[in-house]
């Protein structure tokens, strides 16, 4: 009577523990024993062997992948003053990221960027970048399907993205160390640089260190303000702007590495020479020094320059082509472990033409990094400029003054270095 019992019990158990595995979504529950077995299983000591279970064919799904894309926001806030004048080449803010303002001080949402990625298919992926500049209309600053599985170190992307051109142009405003873009992106690139509708082809060279050329063709739009030269955008709706880069990056030792660029952009130009062939050539330099392993501090150093030169040739046999380059220099220092200093200098007119006049600008930036996902940055700089004349003169400096908050939710995935 007692070993029925046993067995009579176990049976239960068995029975009640099945459904509940199953229910967990576990692997379904052995066949019963007979009660026979149990008992003979109870006088021997021995468990009861159990038939093997009946699993459906294929491993069973642990999860379910979602197919949603990753999503993030980050927001850019700024409250600034700045007694800019007329002849300034950054008009009167707020308006930070591009065209001008009427009022001298104030606050503005200088970007909101609205963020979509992921991966397609073992073959592309999918960035989607929108933003809304300084409170006014949405805009697509990136929307672009990149390959993700070329032969040969191939790679192509195509939609609306911003082009490799240097080392300031690719990047979106929550990467920079300023809050102010360098003065030779908007001279000689546009007002929001150098980004529109294209297609992208780069190579990954097969060396032990990075080195990838890309060439790049690109549908820019005619610029709404025409007043003034704006290298790309002229010409007819057919003329496309070209441009290659060859970018390289070399580890120098456990604390120093050298990221570098050779830059060209060809095209058409509109005000004062609509429809003038254009080029722009830059050089680009990054080198950073960050001991490893430090655990008295988190000291770093970064240095970062470029120098655009850009030759305007002449559409009647009266003019001449018209020279003029422009460069930045900054040093970003890390002094704490949520501690940066930043110093810039900027310099239009290197050299000087009638189309472009001599332009300095010297930037500090203080930004104290509470985490990751959000950072607090005061930002002043100093602008001095001469007028094209005749005759050239000297203009009084100009003074600003920001103090940026950004902010940054979700999962936004990391940009290209």
């Amino acid at each position: 009577m007692r070993l029925r019992t046993i067995g009579a019990l176990a049976a239960t158990l068995a029975a009640l523990a099945g459904p509940a595995r199953a229910q967990d979504g576990g692997v379904p529950p052995a066949t019963e024993p007979s009660l026979s077995e149990q008992i003979e299983a109870a006088a021997s000591g021995a468990p009861p062997a159990a038939t093997a279970p009946a699993v459906p064919a294929g491993p069973a799904p642990r999860s379910f992948q979602s197919f949603n894309p990753d999503l993030s926001v980050i927001v850019d806030g700024t409250a600034g003053y700045g007694n800019r004048p007329s002849y300034s080449t950054a008009g009167d803010d707020p308006v930070l990221k591009g065209g001008s303002s009427e009022r001298p001080a104030g606050f503005t949402l200088q970007e909101l960027e609205v963020a979509f990625q992921a991966v397609v298919d073992p073959f592309f992926r999918a960035d989607v970048f929108l933003t809304i500049p300084n409170l006014e209309e949405l805009e697509i600053e990136e929307a672009v399907i990149t390959t993700t599985s070329l032969p040969a170190g191939f790679q192509v992307r195509a939609g609306v993205f911003r082009s490799a051109f240097g080392r300031q142009n690719g990047q979106h405003l929550h990467l920079q160390d300023f809050t102010r873009r360098p003065l030779i992106n908007e001279a000689f690139l546009g007002v929001d640089g150098l980004r529109a509708p294209g297609l992208q082809i780069s190579w990954l060279f097969p060396t032990p260190f990075f080195l990838q050329l890309s060439a790049e063709a690109f549908s820019v739009a005619r610029p709404e303000d025409t007043g003034h030269l704006t290298s790309f955008g002229g010409g007819k709706s057919t003329d496309l702007t070209y441009t290659t880069e060859l970018k390289v990056f070399v580890p120098l030792g456990d604390a120093l590495s050298l990221y570098g660029g050779v830059n060209a952009a060809f095209g058409k130009s509109t005000h004062p020479r609509d429809g003038a062939s254009t080029s722009v050539e830059g050089v680009d330099l990054y080198l950073k020094y960050k001991p490893p392993n430090v655990t008295s501090g988190y000291f770093s150093l970064a240095w970062t320059t470029e120098y655009f030169l850009r030759q305007v040739q002449p559409l009647t046999p009266e003019e001449s082509v018209a020279h003029d380059g422009g460069l930045y220099t900054q040093l970003v220092f890390q002094v704490a472990r949520q501690w940066y200093l930043g110093v810039r200098q900027d310099f239009l007119g290197l050299p000087e033409s009638s189309l472009q006049p001599r332009v300095e600008r010297t930037s500090l930036s203080v930004t104290f990094a509470f985490s990751e996902f959000a950072r607090l940055r005061l930002y002043g700089e100093r602008e001095t400029s001469r007028s094209t004349g005749p005759p050239a003169s000297s203009n009084p400096a100009s003074y600003a003054a920001y103090l940026q908050l950004e902010v940054g939710i979700g999962a936004h995935g990391a940009h290209p270095f």
